[in-house]
C-alpha cells in the first residue's frame, strides 16, 4: 500500500511538472511580427493584382517556397518557379473580374480567410462564388494559398 501511494505520489509529480513546463513554454512563445492588418492588406493586394492581371506582384505577396491548391481538391502546385507559372497562366484571364464580397478575416495565428466572386470569360462564361485561405510566415509571405469553390457551381449571371 505504501509503495502504490509513493509511486501514485511520484506519477503525480512527474505529470504536475510536465504541465508546468508545458504552460511555460506556451507563455514563452514568441509573438508573431505580423499583425492582422499587415495580413489583411496582403490579401487585398491579392485581389488587386489579380485585377491588373499581374503574375509578378501576386508573386510579391509569396515566400521561397509557397503552394497553391486552386480548386482545393486539386493537385497542389508546390513551389515558386510552379506557382509564377500558375499566375502568369490564370491571372490574365481574371484581370478586372475579381470582386471581394465581405471582409478579409484573419485568425489569431497568421491565417487569413476572403470570401470572392469571380467573373470566368472562357470556354465556361460564368460566375463563381470563392473563399481563398491563406497561410503566411513570420515575414508577412503567403506559404499556403487555398481556394474554395467547385466547377460544378459556376453559374450564367451574378
Amino acid at each position: 500500500m505504501k509503495v502504490t501511494v509513493r509511486v501514485l505520489g511520484v506519477l503525480g509529480g512527474l505529470v504536475i511538472g510536465a504541465m508546468g513546463a508545458l504552460v511555460q513554454a506556451q507563455g514563452e512563445a514568441k509573438p508573431a511580427r505580423v499583425t492582422p492588418a499587415q495580413i489583411r492588406t496582403a490579401m487585398e493586394s491579392y485581389i488587386t493584382f489579380l485585377n491588373a492581371g499581374d503574375a509578378e506582384s501576386i508573386m510579391t505577396l509569396f515566400g521561397d517556397n509557397p503552394s497553391v491548391e486552386d480548386p482545393v481538391g486539386g493537385k497542389p502546385i508546390i513551389g515558386r518557379a510552379a506557382v509564377h507559372a500558375f499566375y502568369k497562366a490564370a491571372a490574365p484571364g481574371l484581370k478586372g473580374h475579381v470582386r471581394l464580397v465581405g471582409r478579409v478575416r484573419v485568425s489569431a495565428g497568421l491565417e487569413g480567410a476572403m470570401p470572392m466572386e469571380a467573373e470566368l470569360t472562357g470556354a465556361r462564361p460564368g460566375f463563381i462564388d470563392v473563399i481563398d485561405t491563406m497561410k503566411f510566415d513570420e515575414t508577412g509571405k503567403i506559404i499556403a494559398m487555398r481556394a474554395y469553390w467547385n466547377p460544378g457551381e459556376i453559374r450564367p449571371t451574378r
